[in-house]
């Protein structure tokens, strides 16, 4: 139950803080073009999910940028990305208009999802202090 208080707590802590400018132009120059090939070869109902996808990644790095100095951060959030690969590409989506509530939905539940697997590998690594104390002197 711990877990379930620690990612609440995290999510209110989140919910303060803003992209800058800069750090939204990042998250776009680096995912459109991505998303620009895989609905060329892909298709274009790849387009969606690849894009929430890619905000919900950048939007957690952004977020957890504390933690950039560390390996496990890196290696945690690549193998997420790849997890997510499948998971665009062998899910029948379509390019019928889909609700806004829905899209919300599942951008919602990828970035927790993602910021969850975050919490628990930083506790097993023994580094929540170091982020939580903001020491940036590792």
């Amino acid at each position: 139950m711990s877990q379930i208080n620690e990612l609440k707590r995290e999510i209110q802590e989140l919910k303060n803080r803003r992209l800058s400018w800069r750090a939204k132009l990042f998250i776009v120059l680096i995912g459109a073009p991505m998303v620009f090939l895989f609905a060329l070869y892909g298709g274009l109902e790849l387009a969606m999910p690849l894009t929430i996808t890619i905000s919900a990644l950048g939007f957690v790095v952004y977020l957890k940028w504390k933690l950039r100095q560390h390996a496990w951060f890196w290696i945690t959030m690549t193998v997420i990305a790849a997890l997510h690969v499948p998971l665009i590409l062998f899910v029948p989506w379509t390019t019928k208009w889909v609700p806004g509530w829905a899209v919300a939905g599942f951008a919602t539940v990828d970035f927790v999802l993602i910021l969850w697997v975050l919490l628990v590998v930083e506790k097993f690594m023994g580094e929540r202090r170091i982020a939580e104390s903001g020491d940036r002197s590792l």
